[in-house]
This record gives structure tokens, C-alpha cells and sequence, in this order.
């Protein structure tokens, strides 16, 4: 039958079954008539394909809330599927596509063309960069007329079912491509089940319903060990379930198909695995189970097994080579499934993949230091037992396995909590035994949490697919394991492993705590407890422990665990019940500012751990031999990991560890007797110390809102903002790197017209705008409007903190004070000044991590007044010395400590003891003289370096600017942008640019350097807030004049240090006599 004829046939059905549903009134808005629709569709394929077997499916229509197009149209040969047709009840008018534009988009982005039709008018949709056509077979206008088959046919209509039958053949798709194409598919089905599966079974709109909601809590039942609602929400069963149905199908495609099989015959190998009864240590066994349940409980129509299909369909239509097959990027398959089906879930769960060079490295280190610690033994020897914990695509089992230098027979486990990469650690083990042949070695990689109380007690559901592989882990872990491995997760806001199913681990953890007497509410240091890489190392600890024989450690960890407060009790513990410790810093923390490439791409850095443990030798740790690649750039890194282990065991050295700290890195030696005559800055040990009080500075969130560094611009966007909202301030924030969000600009909005009219608001931003020390050598405008502040705290999880203590304290002009960073390390990757001055109400963000800490000369009393805030030995011995009152001598204390730290010479000697990272009990100490001319000179500079920072400061022309040259040299319009490199170092040079024009200053190399707090002054400070993506002013003369004077500030400061330096080494060198600290 030709085209034409197949057309008009069509239309003479199609106008019969639309009469006499009319006429008899059964007229519904489904399509009731569709036969004639399904007689065309069979006709076209053959037409438009004589050679092709195609069959055209009539699909189930809905199973519960789970619709699905009415036809499926593949080829039987290469199961291509040529598309989806979805049949609507037909009407007179003309069809609206926007109630199925979900639909549309679903299809289309599984790669599927679709045609929804109400018999005459049909919208192709045929790719995703190509909008929906629709297209009238005839002019709708038409339908009154006696007789349709007679109308003109629109000649569009065979060209587009033309290409939608057009013949597909097998597709070579590169495995980024599949994994992101079955992550989709993964996506739909989980939407799928989450519409029905927390949906109560008396809630059921019919029996079809119901049936679907009986089977989904039979398969909820069967997945999980207990029924915790709170931990197996609909949103964790339909996730985990979908994950295992379409990794089980990947799984079968990638092991079991091979490259030069026809679509048929994968379609065939694929349902044969997921269909045929389980054998004996067969891999993916929850996988397989769940698969057998749906084979022995739901019939086709079951909406689970029409993904299935589908999907099986897809992957027998894709082919795969050799090469593809055998040599995967299983990092980046995860990485794309991860980020296709849920990105969050990534950071959720801390999941972050093991360089391929740093398992092996990891291993390598792990043979060395065996054979060091335990002369004749190996971790291969057979009858060992080797886990990872954590083991996601199976990294460090793949390393492990290359490493084995004959054919152990020993245990190999792998633990692994999320379906993807445990199906991709399988399918790792899989190509490995193709690749290398059957080893000796018993392999098996479990489903389950690590860390639940079943690993520990062996209590489980075993009829359920969770409660097994627990057992299986409970029961592996329990033999005497010699070596635990892994790469744990990492987060610093996971909560998760919080409920009883983890009260043994939770117990456990307080081994890792501060003794109960050390413990104080909202303490900082024992957040990190509850980080998840920490109850793996505990969880480790445990079960090395429980052996009764030679056992070894290695971990992947944040850099600062090396050394950070937060895990100077787990370390103690490990120096306590561990004989032996290697630590390699692997990574630098780029929060810092390293200039260095790491393996991992997170902030955090990142460092190796291996302990040993002699059985039966009780003696502690005492050394840590240590290693630090992490200030390597990548390529130079990854070749050093890879050398000889000769090679990296000759580039660790041995160090005592410090029983204060019981910190696994190094510190630069410094005179500690000297040290121990200074004074700490603050008292937080029951310590004399200088200051008696110290508070950090104003949190403002969002900060951009209430600040600018003109004070007229504060006021004329404020007043925008009230004016239009979200729009004006998207205009004055968007291009900043932390623009306000919009439920906080909607409160300022509101909060500035509950001022009533413009003269009230105008006169509350006259008398709220102050002077603020914003950041070193920089001070801005802030809005210090308390009202709102305080309301600001409680919106959009809060942030904001007034600190009354500071207002009331810098509220009275008598007050001084100086801004500190507690963890100067933690700012910079070489020490630098961690402190500046505050002459103003001053930032929190005075420093570039962490909180600044205020030390001012006087501290908000119980009474509302004001009373000294140095300690009373300090005062009176500084007051006797000097002769002058306690308030006198109370700021001159204030300048004499801030004059040297900001000097040089007295951070070069004592770096060892100030380069720190935060410790809670332990500040900066600084000597104070008790000659009473050099104590009253370097108080004097002290207060000149602080005067720098003083608004209204003027300085010398110490760089020889041409003041007026330079201001008549920026351009009308001119744009100032903060860029990456705003310097040319060769030639001294700041280069001012708005894009286009480009303005030379001089700046020397020192000042282009400069760095206070972490901020590097002249690119991190002055021009990124004076830039106009945080101004929105035009750069003028003015401002160029501002910019001069701030240039000749801070080369201002430069000579005071070398001045302050020539004041501080005599003292440095013990020959000028000191203030007893009798502590």
C-alpha cells in the first residue's frame, strides 16, 4: 500500500470511530479509537522500511501514577528503538503542548524521539536542540467536512515520519557517555518509584494502585535489615532501588556481553543474568537477589520491569570495544554517574575517588614498611585478611592486586555503601580476572554500612538483602585481620551514622575525645569527632586491635589531622595502641593560598597515614617518620609517587613527637627555654597571661549588604534597594563572588521601608553608618543597624553575629585594640603578620579563615561600664616600670604587643611556636621588656604602624609619586577590574585595567608581596573592594589619589618593621632583661 493509500485508509477509520463516539455520547478523553492510529503507525514502518522487522508495541497505559507513552517502536534485529508514540483524546481545537512539556523533555533526554498525537494534529519531537513541531495532517478546520480522507494532507507530515522511522543501527558510544545515559535512566526510575512508594496502601485509588504498593513494600522489606523510617525514607529506598536495578543491567552489559555480539544476543545474555537463579559466590548478590524477586513477584506490566526492559533494550543497542571494555576511568564513571543522577549526593556523602597513583604509592609504602616492622612477613602471605572499609570503585583492591608480587592465598574484602561504586568495584574485579587470570586470592565485596552495630555484633535481618551482607561483613571483619586500607569519607557537615543503629561506633568515639574534665560546652575542638573519616579510623582501630596478631593501618586523611587540635586525642590514641607511624603529606590545604596542583580536587589537603602494630609490645610511639610532597606541583608530584620505593623511603625523616601536641608533622626548632619567659597574649590554660578578655569581631551575612567603602554609595543603594528589591540589588551584586541571597535581601528591603517615609530612612542611615575595620589596611562604611542585625541572625540558618561586647567596647572612644588570626597556619603557607590594627568596630573576617579575636585595652563590664582588660601582674609591673596610670599603661600595653608581632625578626625565630594551627589552650607569647625606654619605643612605633590604618591618615610621598600626572591619567568611564595578575613583577609595575586601558604605578616587588592575615593587601584588599564589581563607581582621580596614599601607607609600614626589627632582635638574643613571668 503506497503512502497516499495508507493516509486516506487512515483518515476514513479515524473520522468513523470519532462519529459514532460522538454520536452514541462515549466520547472520552482518552483516545478510545486506536486502532486505525496503530494500523497507520504498522503500515508507515513497513513503507518507509520494506527490508526491517519492526515491531510496534502497544504499551501498557499507567500503573498508578506511572504513565507511559501508548506505543514503543523498535527494530527486532538491532532492538534500536526508533521512538515513542502517546496517543490523546482528539479535539477541534488545536493541540497545547505546554501540559506535556515534562514528558517531552523526559524522552527526549533518554535519547528517544517522540510523537504525541490526537489523531490529527501531531507534535514531533524528535531531539533536544530542536523545539517540538506540530504538524495537522489536515487543517483542523477540516473536521466538519463529509469526508477527511478527501482533505489535503500537509507534505510535512511524510518528511518528519520519515526521519522518525528513519532506520537506527548499533551505536559506539564511549563508556561517558553510557554511564551518563543509564544515570539518566536510573534518575527516572527513582522518580518513578518515589511517586508511589510512600504512598499508604489504604490510600489506593484502585486495585491496580494497590497491587503496585503491595509489591514495592514487599521489596522494601526484602532490601532492608529493619524499618527505621527515619533512616529508610522513600526518598533512600527509591534512590538505593533504582541504583541497584540499572547498575545490575550495566553490570551485565560491561562483564557478560561481549564486543562482536549482535543486539539480539546481548538482549539475551542480559535477561538470562538478571532472570537466572543465584550460584555460590556469585558477584552482586544483592543486586541479583532484588532482580530474582521481581522475576518471581511482578509480571511485565509492572512499571519497574518496563524500565527494565527499556533499558536492556538501550544497552543491547550499544556497542561497546574491546578497549572500552577492559580499560574503564572508573573514577570517572562514578564522577558522571554521580553528577547526571545526583550531584549533592557526592558532597553528602564525602565521596571523593583515590588517584590511581596514590593507592599505589599507598600500597608500595605498605610493603616497605612491613618489611621493616615485621622482617620475613608479608601482607600477602596466605591465610591474611586484608579490608577496606570504604573501598568505593576499588582502587586500593586493584593496587593490591598488582602489587602481589606472587600468587598469595589471602582474603581480600572491600566494604562499600552506595550501589554505583560497588557495582563498579566489582566490575574492576572482573576485568582484572579477564586481564590477569584466576588468582589464589579470595575476593568479595559487600553492600552494607561499615559502621552499623551488625559489623560489630552480628545481629541482622537475614532475610533481607541489607541484614546479609551485613552478616557477610560482621563475619569477614571478625577474622584477625593483619592489614585495614581505605580512603574514608570526608565531610565536615555530615551528620549521618547519628542514630542507635550506631551506638557502638558512637561509644567507640570517645576514645578520640578530650578527657571528660577538658570538655566544655559548644567546644570547636570536638566537632571534627563526628566527621566521618574519623569513626572509619576508630572503627579500624577496633577491629585491628581485637586481632590477636601483627596488624598494619593505612589511611587516607585531611592534611590536618597531622596536627590540628580537633585530633590530638585520636592521635594520642594511636601513638598509645599503634607501635610504628608513617605520615606523607599528600596534598596542601589550597584554602591557604599554596600555589600547588593537588590529586585531589577539594580544598581540604589531604596526607597517608600507615601505622604498625607489634603484638603483645605495649610501648607507645615516640617518632612519626614524615614525608611532605604536598607543596609539589601535580606532575612533579604523581612522578615522585611513582619512583622506586627505595627512592620514597630515603625521602622520610624521623621526628620526636611533641607530647604537648602529639602532632605527626614537623615544627621548625626554636629556642623553647626563651619562649617560656614570654607572656601569652591571652589566658586560656589558667596561664598569666597579658590580656583578660578577647572577642571576636562583627559577623555580618550577608556582609556586601552592609558594607562599601564609600559611605554615600552605602546610603543611595540602600535606598534602591527599598526601592526595587531583589532586581536593584542583583544589579549591584551580582558580579561579586558572594552575592547576598534573595530571602536576605527581601528582609533589608523590608526592613527599610518599616522606616515609613524617605526622610526617617535617610536619617536612620545617617546615624547607623560608621567607620568600619573591614580588613587589613582597609577601612570600609557599615551599615550597624542593630534592629534588623539582630533579625538577620535568625534568618536563612542566621550567620550573623552583633557581638554586643564589641559595639558597647568600641562605642566609647577610649578603646584600642588589635585584630589576631588563633591558627596563623591555617592563613598562608608561609608565616606572615596574623595581626592588624582596629581602630574601628572591626570584622570578623579581619583574617582570611577562621574568626579574628579582638584585644582591646579595656572589656564591657557586668555593671555597663568599662574595666581594664590586662591582667593585673602585666599592669601593675608595666605600670611600676613606666610610671603612668593603668589606663595609660593599658594602651601603651596594647602597642607594645602589636609592635612585635608585626615584627619580622620575632616571627623568623619563633615560627616553630607561631606558625600553628588553632590550639585552644596555647596563644602566641610575646616578651616584654622591663627596660622602660625600650618598652615606651616600641610601644611608640607600635602606635605609628597602628596610625596607619587610621582614616584620615596622611601620608609621605615615601615612593615618589606623581600625584598629578597619575590622577590626570585615568580615562573618563574608567572601570577598575580586581584581575588575577594585577602586577608585572619583572618591572615593578600594579596595572590598573578596566578591560581595555591599562594604567602603570609603581609598586615594588616587597609591597606586591605583602601579605597580613592570609589577605594579600594590594590585590585580595584595596582592589577588589574598590573594584567596580563592588562599587559601581567609575575610577577617577580621586580615587587614584586614594590608591597612591594607600601605596605609601603600607611602604610606610615596611620601614617602621625594619625599624621595630632593629629594637626586637637585642631582646630575641637574651641580652635585654625581661618581666618575670612567674608561670
Amino acid at each position: 500500500m503506497s503512502y497516499n493509500s495508507i493516509l486516506k485508509a487512515y483518515l476514513k477509520a479515524l473520522q468513523e470511530q470519532y462519529k459514532n463516539a460522538t454520536n452514541s455520547r462515549q466520547y472520552t478523553a482518552e483516545l478510545s479509537y486506536r486502532m486505525p492510529l496503530d494500523t497507520m503507525e504498522r503500515a508507515l514502518a513497513k513503507e518507509f522500511n520494506p527490508d526491517d522487522d519492526i515491531d510496534v508495541i502497544l504499551e501498557p497505559t499507567t500503573q498508578g501514577r506511572v504513565g507511559r507513552p501508548d506505543w514503543r517502536i523498535h527494530n527486532k534485529d538491532t532492538m534500536g528503538i526508533y521512538g515513542y508514540i502517546e496517543g490523546k483524546g482528539l479535539s477541534e481545537e488545536p493541540f497545547d503542548t505546554r501540559p506535556y512539556a515534562a514528558q517531552i523533555k523526559k524522552y527526549l533526554t533518554l535519547g528517544h524521539k517522540l510523537i504525541i498525537t490526537d489523531g490529527i494534529d501531531f507534535v514531533f519531537c524528535m531531539d533536544r536542540d530542536r523545539e517540538p513541531t506540530v504538524i495537522s495532517i489536515i487543517d483542523k478546520d477540516k473536521m466538519r467536512t463529509r469526508d477527511w480522507s478527501a482533505q489535503k494532507v500537509d507534505a510535512r507530515f511524510e518528511v518528519y515520519m520519515r526521519e522518525f522511522f528513519k532506520n537506527p543501527s548499533p551505536q559506539q558510544v564511549n563508556e561517558a557517555k553510557l554511564v551518563e545515559l543509564v544515570a539518566v535512566r536510573t534518575r527516572m526510575l527513582a522518580d518513578d518509584i518515589l511517586e508511589l512508594v510512600n504512598i499508604p496502601l489504604e490510600e489506593a485509588m484502585n486495585e491496580n494502585e494497590r497491587e503496585v504498593i503491595v509489591l514495592l513494600q514487599g521489596m522494601r522489606e526484602l532490601v532492608y535489615n529493619h524499618n527505621d523510617s527515619n533512616l529508610r525514607t522513600g526518598e533512600v529506598f527509591a534512590d538505593f532501588t533504582a541504583q541497584v536495578i540499572m547498575f545490575c543491567l550495566l553490570y551485565a552489559h560491561r562483564v557478560l556481553c561481549a564486543s562482536e555480539d549482535s543486539p539480539a544476543e546481548k538482549e539475551r545474555k542480559i535477561n538470562a543474568y538478571i532472570k537466572e537463579d543465584l550460584s555460590e559466590g556469585e558477584a552482586l548478590t544483592p543486586f541479583r537477589n532484588l532482580m530474582l524477586y521481581l522475576r518471581d513477584h511482578a509480571d511485565k506490566s509492572f512499571f519497574i520491569n518496563q524500565r527494565i526492559d527499556e533499558c536492556i533494550k538501550f544497552l543491547s543497542f550499544i556497542k561497546m570495544t574491546d578497549q572500552q571494555l577492559l580499560n574503564p576511568d572508573y573514577h570517572q564513571l562514578f564522577e558522571l554517574f554521580l553528577s547526571k543522577y545526583d550531584a549533592k549526593s557526592r558532597f553528602d556523602f564525602g565521596a571523593y575517588y583515590t588517584p590511581k597513583v596514590l593507592a599505589d604509592f599507598v600500597v608500595k609504602l605498605v610493603n616497605y614498611v612491613v618489611a621493616e616492622n615485621f622482617p620475613g612477613k608479608s601482607i600477602y602471605d596466605d591465610g591474611n585478611t586484608i579490608v577496606d572499609p570504604c573501598c568505593g570503585t576499588g582502587s586500593f583492591m586493584e593496587a593490591l592486586i598488582s602489587h602481589d608480587p606472587g600468587n598469595g592465598s589471602y582474603n581480600l574484602c572491600g566494604i562499600e555503601i552506595l550501589p554505583a561504586p560497588y557495582m563498579l568495584a566489582n566490575y574492576r574485579m572482573a576485568v582484572l580476572e579477564k586481564q590477569n587470570g584466576k588468582k589464589n586470592n579470595k575476593i568479595k565485596i559487600l553492600l552494607a554500612n561499615t559502621l552499623s552495630n551488625s559489623v560489630f555484633n552480628g545481629e541482622a535481618n537475614e532475610d533481607s538483602i541489607e541484614g546479609r551482607e551485613l552478616l557477610q561483613a560482621n563475619k569477614i571483619s571478625a577474622l584477625p585481620l593483619k592489614l585495614v586500607i581505605g580512603n574514608p569519607p570526608c565531610s565536615d557537615t555530615l551528620r549521618e551514622n547519628i542514630s542507635d543503629d550506631f551506638s557502638i561506633i558512637n561509644g567507640l568515639m570517645e576514645d578520640f575525645r578530650p578527657p571528660e574534665a577538658m570538655r566544655r560546652g559548644r567546644q570547636n575542638i570536638q566537632k571534627q569527632i563526628n566527621n566521618p573519616f574519623m569513626q572509619f579510623l576508630r572503627w579500624s582501630c577496633k577491629k585491628l586491635l581485637d586481632s590477636q596478631n601483627h596488624s598494619v593501618l593505612a589511611l587516607i586523611v585531611p592534611l590536618s589531622f597531622l596536627e590540628a587540635e580537633s585530633y590530638k586525642y585520636a592521635r594520642k590514641y594511636l601513638c598509645e595502641h599503634f607501635s610504628d607511624v608513617w605520615a606523607v603529606a599528600v596534598d596542601a590545604d589550597a584554602r591557604t593560598g599554596v600555589r600547588s596542583d593537588s590529586l585531589f580536587h577539594t580544598l581540604q589537603g589531604r596526607a597517608v597515614i600507615v601505622l604498625t602494630r607489634k603484638y603483645g609490645d605495649d610501648a607507645p610511639i615516640r617518632v612519626v617518620h614524615y614525608c611532605d610532597y604536598s607543596h609539589s606541583m601535580r606532575g612533579n608530584k604523581e612522578r615522585l609517587l611513582s619512583d622506586d620505593i627505595s627512592n620514597i623511603a630515603s625521602r622520610f625523616e624521623e621526628y620526636g613527637i611533641d607530647t604537648d601536641t602529639v602532632a605527626f608533622s614537623p615544627v621548625k626548632p626554636f629556642d623553647t627555654e626563651m619562649y617560656k619567659k614570654f607572656w601569652p597574649v591571652s589566658n586560656e590554660n589558667g596561664q598569666n597571661a597579658i590580656f583578660l578578655n578577647h572577642c571576636s569581631g562583627i559577623k555580618l551575612a550577608p556582609t556586601a549588604i552592609f558594607t562599601h567603602v564609600k559611605a554615600p554609595m552605602l546610603k543611595r543603594r540602600s535606598r534602591e534597594i527599598a526601592l526595587n528589591g531583589a532586581s536593584e540589588a542583583s544589579v549591584w551584586f551580582s558580579k561579586q563572588d558572594r552575592p547576598p541571597k534573595e530571602e536576605k535581601i527581601v528582609a533589608f528591603q523590608n526592613a527599610l521601608n518599616g522606616c515609613g517615609d524617605k526622610r526617617v530612612m535617610d536619617q536612620m542611615l545617617t546615624e547607623n553608618i560608621h567607620s568600619y575595620s573591614f580588613r587589613p589596611f582597609l577601612t570600609s562604611n557599615v551599615l550597624l543597624w542593630k534592629e534588623v542585625l539582630l533579625k538577620y541572625s535568625r534568618i536563612g540558618g542566621g550567620g550573623t553575629r552583633l557581638r554586643p561586647e564589641i559595639i558597647k567596647a568600641y562605642s566609647d572612644q577610649n578603646t584600642v585594640g588589635f585584630a589576631m588570626a588563633h591558627a596563623p597556619k591555617d592563613l598562608n603557607p608561609t608565616l606572615s603578620q596574623f595581626v592588624s590594627f582596629c581602630w574601628y568596630y572591626p570584622d570578623n573576617d579581619m583574617c582570611t579563615r577562621g574568626n579574628s579575636h579582638i584585644y582591646m585595652n579595656q572589656y564591657p563590664n557586668r555593671q555597663g561600664g568599662m574595666s581594664t582588660n590586662i591582667a593585673p601582674e602585666i599592669l601593675s609591673a608595666v605600670v611600676s616600670m613606666i610610671g603612668m596610670s593603668e589606663e595609660t599603661a593599658a594602651k601603651k600595653i596594647v602597642f607594645y604587643v602589636y609592635a612585635v608581632m608585626c615584627s619580622q625578626v620575632y616571627l623568623d625565630d619563633f615560627e616553630g611556636a607561631l606558625f600553628t594551627v588553632n590550639q585552644s589552650d596555647k596563644r602566641a607569647r610575646v616578651p616584654v621588656v622591663s627596660d622602660k625606654e625600650l618598652f615606651l619605643n616600641i610601644s611608640e612605633i607600635g602606635k605609628s604602624i597602628a596610625d596607619l590604618e587610621k582614616v584620615d591618615f596622611s601620608p609621605e610621598n615615601i615612593l615618589g609619586f606623581d600625584y598629578d600626572f597619575l590622577m590626570q591619567s585615568v580615562p573618563a568611564g574608567f572601570q577598575i577590574k580586581n584581575v588575577p595578575h594585577p602586577f608585572d613583577a619583572e618591572n615593578e609595575l600594579l596595572l590598573l585595567t578596566d578591560g581595555n586601558r591599562t594604567i602603570k604605578v609603581y609598586c615594588p616587588l616587597s609591597l606586591q608581596r605583602l601579605n597580613i592575615s592570609g589577605y594579600d593587601v594590594i590585590k585580595a584588599v584595596w582592589l577588589k573592594f574598590n573594584s567596580y564589581d563592588f562599587t559601581h563607581c567609575e575610577f577617577t582621580g580621586d580615587d587614584m589619589r586614594r590608591l597612591l596614599d594607600f601605596l605609601n601607607t603600607i611602604a610606610i609600614h615596611e620601614k617602621y618593621v625594619e625599624k621595630l626589627d632593629e629594637m626586637i632582635a637585642p631582646i630575641l638574643n637574651g641580652v635585654v632583661p625581661l618581666v618575670v613571668n612567674e608561670d
